[in-house]
């Protein structure tokens, strides 16, 4: 059986995938000039070369976690920094070695849970698959530097693809977990007769997997999912795929222990023959849930917000906040007072701005612009987290060194 590491052969599928597909494999990444501030609120990442795929939560304290992936050649570490009041602290390691599944789109990442717990994902390739899409998620649980042995959330065993997982906190230390899941695919990359499917199991702060559920059994192949905790329950969000091929967003939530049926709370109507790789954002403040999305239904492409009072069983009139160019990969917070703050990508010329704008009452606050960027997928998606009345924002930069940068803005 041949060990999970990348092949050549497999590296360089990886790496075409970067130019043509959702995938990448970054090499080592060649040293650059430490690239200027772009905003004045910047706060310097202590991450080393191929660094990228950035990801934010909130501690119990509310002090946001940054994660993100430093990737050489075959191997790849997992690392995270935390909020120390005005920067962040040293990087630490959750996850190492090779064989790792490294993507702009579908990435790993820390969360942190109330109480002072760590849940790390990562992806790993599959031992048996002849395919750089063929990998598995592996979970680990950590406190103080300290991490237990990694677990997997699915047991089908299958050499396809499952990733794009969204971590959420439950009562008692335990977390959510969702995922898309590829098992009915037969391997590959979304080509073969059956569809991806949307897959739920929470994780117990013993290392249990359990309350396996299959959510919605055809969605969009390579859309980021999206996972909250609210007082009434979790809210999930991801893009839906219709046998017309409408791929409009969704939203599907666990009440009382029991999932709910899948709706879609705005109809944009996007027919894509095709995965945009684009997926949703949610927060969560509360009952007040914040969910934004990237559309090109109507033909028009934009970047919507909507806002929900009741734990996401409902939400209002979305509001457009893009410039007229979006290239979208959105994300979303909840503010102290209510107000959304979303980020988003802007075609801006041959590259792309990396913007924030506020949102209330159904009205959008001037973007500010906190850096610009390339267009292509090496730019990754923006990420955001809450930071007293303002956002702290980290992205993935290839021109800089290293190439995760972060900015606090006062929106």
């Amino acid at each position: 059986m041949p060990t999970p590491s990348l092949s050549a052969r497999t590296a360089a599928l990886v790496l075409a995938a970067l130019l043509v597909g959702p995938a990448c494999a970054p090499a080592d990444a060649p040293e650059a000039e430490p690239a200027p501030p772009v905003v004045a609120g910047e706060r310097a990442v202590p991450a080393g070369g191929g660094a990228l795929a950035p990801r934010l939560s909130l501690d119990g304290d509310g002090a946001p976690l940054l994660s993100w992936t430093e990737a050489r050649g075959d191997s790849a570490a997992l690392r995270y920094a935390r909020w120390t009041g005005d920067g962040w602290g040293g990087a630490e390691t959750a996850d190492a070695g090779r064989g790792r599944f490294v993507n702009w789109a579908d990435t790993p990442g820390v969360v942190a849970l109330p109480g002072g717990g760590l849940v790390a994902h990562s992806l790993v390739l599959h031992p048996e698959g002849d395919s750089p899409y063929a990998y598995d998620v592996r979970v680990r649980q950590g406190r103080r530097g300290a991490w237990g042995g990694p677990v997997t959330p699915h047991d089908d065993g299958v050499a396809a693809e499952h990733g794009f997982v969204s971590i959420a906190p439950l009562a008692g230390g335990a977390a959510g977990l969702v995922w898309l899941d590829g098992r009915n695919q037969g391997g590959g990359h979304g080509h073969s007769a059956g569809a991806m499917t949307l897959r739920y199991a929470a994780l117990g702060p013993d290392g249990a997997i359990t309350d396996a559920a299959e959510l919605d059994a055809r969605t969009c192949d390579c859309c980021p999912t999206a996972a909250v905790a609210t007082p009434s329950g979790l809210v999930v969000a991801y893009r839906d795929r219709s046998p017309e091929e409408v791929r409009d967003v969704a939203v599907v939530r666990l009440v009382d222990g029991a999932w709910t049926e899948p709706t879609i709370p705005h109809a944009d109507g996007w027919t894509i023959h095709g995965c945009p790789v684009n997926g949703p954002s949610l927060a969560a403040r509360g009952d007040r849930v914040a969910l934004a999305w990237y559309t090109e239904g109507g033909g028009i492409p934009r970047v919507q917000v909507a806002l929900s009072d009741d734990g996401g069983a409902t939400f209002g009139a979305p509001a457009q906040v893009d410039g007229g160019a979006p290239l979208g990969r959105v994300g979303v917070v909840v503010l102290p007072d209510g107000a959304a703050a979303v980020t988003w990508l802007e075609r801006a010329g041959g590259a792309a701005e990396v913007r924030v704008r506020r949102v209330a009452g159904g009205v959008a606050a001037p973007p500010q612009t906190v850096a610009t960027v390339p267009a292509g997928r090496e730019s990754g998606v923006p990420v955001v987290a809450a930071l007293g009345p303002g956002v702290v924002v980290a992205w993935t930069d290839p021109d800089a060194a290293p190439a995760v940068r972060t900015a606090v803005v006062e929106v």
